[in-house]
């Protein structure tokens, strides 16, 4: 690789550590749905059995951190605000912050890949860095994150894998796929994109190849989706506040259940455990909830609710947390996204005839079919969905930007010129991602939409 080729990635790089670092300490107190992870996490430390509606990957990738860090397993992590015992804690953030602050660097890949130029690779990339919530996500110690980075980096594998024919990134391609689905269901979107595309490759060209890449990707993303149940299993082997969700033959599994020791009480196998274990995950998934900051999947494009994460009030200033995107990401990629999925029916005629030269290039339907994948898998879930929901759809809709950037003459201009406003964007919402003292009344100012309080 030419040096040149390096400064682009370099620079994202820069940017991005600089961004997720900066004030890494803040707030040294518990966050949104830390309460949640960070429980699991040092429940995992005591070996305790949880229930999450979630798999596991997420939840074990933080005890990683927590056991490295050697915690104090006893903290309860049991409310907002709750201040925590040392700065020792602060380590569960860090795998989200690495796999934020690496996410551009993964998107400026999938937009090379994408037939994009290095300028606009690198404008991608730094859009990605600049946005808000996709900051705020990465900076706590919560899960979606790893959706994000596994989900696009076995796109970009998977990407590779058909310019270059190469097995080794198909693999790569299936190991991501198959760790962000078990960090959450909705990670089998990826999963759905890049198996799709395998398919109609292997129907425009029907060989024991494509077929034995479209089962590759079955099959590796499945064992490590079991894997990690059974690696749970084998560090929370132990009775916990979560042991009323199973029923009474899986609870006899626990060590020191009520149910362990008595000898007329059947218990499960690995088997019958991961089927309860999902099967519970999928009913407690279902059912309806509300809350203060869910939001309809049709609005978040638009970014018409945010989400509280943390406050600390003084008297004249106040520190406060939410889950903002950088308005300038958002709404210029809502309309880009709005453009091509406008103008798209009208090709599809020519597209299924086969016409020459195709009316839709590659590009444009990878991006609309997995902003779509990203998107449709909300709609009809009866639980609270929240604006992160729509993170993985919005990535894609900041490569629609730049697709849409590479068909005009003036691609440099105006991506400098967007970058700068995103940049703008970003240091203005700042203390809201941040959680920076602010006077009230200027931080009030920063709510342009009354859903964003």
């Amino acid at each position: 690789m030419k040096r040149s080729n390096l400064y682009a990635p370099l620079l994202i790089l820069v940017v991005s550590f600089a961004l997720h670092f900066i004030w890494f300490s803040r707030p040294p107190s518990v966050v949104f749905d830390e309460v949640h992870y960070g429980r699991f996490a040092l429940s995992y430390l005591r070996h305790e059995f949880v229930f999450d509606i979630h798999p596991p990957l997420g939840r074990l990738l933080l005890w990683a951190a927590a056991w490295f860090a050697n915690l104090d397993p006893h903290f309860s992590f049991a409310a907002i605000g709750m201040p925590f015992p040392d700065s020792s804690y602060l380590a569960l953030r860090l795998p989200p912050r690495l796999a934020g602050m690496l996410l551009p660097l993964v998107i400026y890949g999938v937009a090379l890949e994408l037939g994009m130029s290095r300028w606009l690779a690198l404008t991608v990339g730094l859009l990605v860095a600049c946005d808000n919530a996709l900051l705020v996500i990465s900076r706590f110690a919560l899960v979606d994150v790893f959706i994000l980075f596994f989900g696009f980096a076995a796109l970009w594998a998977y990407l590779r894998e058909r310019r270059l024919n190469s097995w080794t990134w198909l693999f790569g391609a299936a190991v991501a796929a198959g760790l962000a689905l078990s960090v959450k269901w909705t990670g089998l979107a990826f999963l759905g994109i890049i198996g799709a595309l395998q398919l109609i490759e292997l129907l425009s060209e029907r060989s024991a190849s494509n077929l034995g890449k479209l089962l590759l990707l079955g099959l590796v993303p499945a064992v490590i989706y079991v894997g990690t149940f059974a690696a749970e299993f084998a560090l929370s082997n132990r009775s916990g506040r979560d042991d009323a969700f199973m029923s009474p033959a899986f609870q006899a599994t626990l060590v020191d259940s009520r149910y362990a020791e008595q000898n007329n009480q059947s218990k499960l196998g690995f088997v019958g455990k991961f089927i309860e274990l999902n099967s519970k995950m999928y009913s407690y998934a279902q059912q309806a909830s509300d809350h203060p900051y869910r939001s309809k999947w049709y609005s978040w494009p638009f970014m018409t609710r945010g989400i509280f994460f943390w406050t600390k009030s003084g008297s004249t200033k106040e520190a406060d947390i939410y889950l903002l995107g950088n308005p300038v990401i958002w709404w210029v990629s809502a309309y880009a996204i709005i453009f091509l999925l406008v103008n798209f029916p009208p090709k599809i005629p020519a597209l299924i005839a086969g016409s020459q030269p195709p009316p839709v290039g590659r590009a444009e339907l990878t991006i609309l079919f997995g902003y779509l994948a990203s998107m449709l898998s909300f709609v009809g879930i009866p639980r609270g969905m929240f604006l992160y929901h729509y993170l993985p759809a919005l990535i894609f809709a900041i490569l629609a930007v730049g697709l849409l950037l590479d068909r005009v003459e003036q691609k440099r201009g105006l991506g400098l010129a967007l970058l700068a406003a995103s940049a703008c964007g970003f240091v203005y919402f700042a203390p809201l991602s941040y959680g920076l003292p602010m006077p009230k009344a200027a931080l009030e100012r920063m709510f342009w939409l009354e859903g964003w309080r």
